[in-house]
């Protein structure tokens, strides 16, 4: 009597810390997930930054280039007028 009296007292005991443990377990693998998640998000976030990054720097460059040239047609044009007069 005294056994079975222990069981159903330990019982209900047992049953609500099991079902905590398993929550908990459930709960660290949510965390997990969505850490993942977010850090996948993060990767494309910083992928997309480096190839629009990558992309306008190659612009500026050939923005330079034909500056440069533009500025050197100018240079000439300029020489060949005051060596001309």
């Amino acid at each position: 009597m005294r056994k079975r009296f222990i069981v159903l007292v330990a019982a209900p005991f047992v049953l609500t810390f099991g079902a905590t443990a398993c929550g908990g377990a459930i709960e660290e693998e949510v965390q997990q997930r969505v850490e993942e998640e977010v850090q996948q998000e993060r990767t494309q976030i910083e992928e997309q930054v480096q190839e629009e990054r990558t992309q306008i720097e190659q612009e500026a460059q050939e923005a330079r280039q034909k500056i440069e040239q533009e500025a050197q047609n100018i240079q000439k044009e300029v020489e060949e007028k005051v060596g001309g007069q």
